[in-house]
């Protein structure tokens, strides 16, 4: 059903993809950077740690984002029935407020501030990782209490190992279709999640990228019309020349997918967008919900970007030609200019 990993995580080659354990330490040998501190290569690298909550009612995102010289974090919650957003953002010096441990696996990623906090912990002994959130501003309250969890028939993570040029790498982790439960808390309105009907997805990023960057990314997860667990992470404007991180999730196996073209009205975000792929075994509609967006100027950064929130609609065909029905898998899409 699915294209076969490239090679092992334990050979040795420059670059290549895997599924299943990460079996390393941490990211350091893996993008060649060495114990000092102040090296040029800590300031060029960029980190960050990502991970959304799907529920029928309530789309939750929230990340952890270090560049060496600058860090950021954030978290939004969309109420899907009353179509309302509530987002915290905020951009600090990386001193003393960020911690990024280098596993994807076992670590934490966090920020804290007298603004708020955001906590993601991972541990993969104990078979889950947690979200804890708590942003306040008048009327603009967010909390989260979160535990990601496997499935019960399991999920395997993708590992990317990618050439971003100038013998630098990147190093990425995905997952779509996992478990999720606990509590959001949006202003006083309390979204209560059970695991039955709560899917998560998980984005842990380390490497080098260009200085100006474009790009697009779809992710979702949730049932197929015929109840197959599916989740899916696709992105196009970062990886074309080297390997591609785009990824179905089928009952937790992952499977690899070809180039992906997004298609979508810039002027017009909230009109539904296109999402296939060159094969044409990827063929799916979003329709957006709500919008996240933010255009952001600091002089030596800036992001423009647009995130709606929503649904997806239409198939997704496997190698061996099964052909997966979908009606509304929740999920986001994203446009995003960075120079960082």
């Amino acid at each position: 059903m699915c294209k076969k990993n490239r090679h092992s995580a334990n050979s040795v080659i420059p670059h290549g993809e895997w599924s299943g354990n990460f079996n390393y330490p941490d990211t350091k040998g893996l993008l060649n950077l060495n114990d000092r501190l102040f090296s040029i290569k800590r300031f060029k690298e960029k980190r960050w740690c990502y991970m959304g909550i799907i529920h029928p009612d309530i789309i939750f995102g929230c990340a952890v984002v270090h560049f060496g010289y600058i860090s950021s974090a954030f978290a939004f919650g969309f109420d899907r029935q009353q179509h309302k957003m509530i987002n915290h953002s905020l951009v600090f010096p990386p001193i003393g407020q960020v911690r990024y441990d280098r596993n994807p696996e076992n670590g934490i990623c966090s920020y804290k501030s007298l603004r708020g906090k955001l906590i993601l912990t991972h541990k993969k002994n104990a078979g889950r990782s947690t979200i804890e959130a708590s942003f306040y501003l008048p009327g603009r309250s967010l909390k989260a209490d979160i535990e990601v969890i496997e499935p019960d028939d399991g999920i395997s993570p993708m590992h990317f190992l990618m050439p971003m040029g100038s013998s630098r790498p990147a190093f990425t982790t995905k997952t779509a279709g996992l478990k999720a439960r606990g509590k959001i808390i949006l202003n006083k309105k309390t979204f209560d999640l059970a695991s039955k009907n709560t899917f998560a997805v998980f984005d842990w990023t380390n490497g080098f990228y260009p200085r100006e960057t474009f790009w697009n990314w779809a992710c979702g997860a949730g049932f197929a019309d015929d109840g197959t667990q599916i989740g899916f992470n696709f992105s196009s404007g970062v990886y074309e020349n080297g390997l591609l991180e785009n990824t179905v999730w089928i009952n937790g196996t992952p499977c690899k997918q070809e180039e992906i073209i997004f298609t979508y009205d810039t002027q017009n975000p909230e009109h539904p967008w296109q999402i296939n792929s060159k094969d044409d075994l990827i063929n799916l509609r979003f329709k957006p919900e709500g919008i996240r967006r933010a255009n952001d100027n600091l002089g030596i950064i800036k992001s423009k970007f647009i995130q709606p929130c929503g649904s997806f609609e239409g198939s997704i065909k496997t190698q061996d030609n099964l052909c997966i029905h979908l009606s509304s898998v929740g999920g986001v899409v994203e446009e995003h200019f960075a120079k960082w």
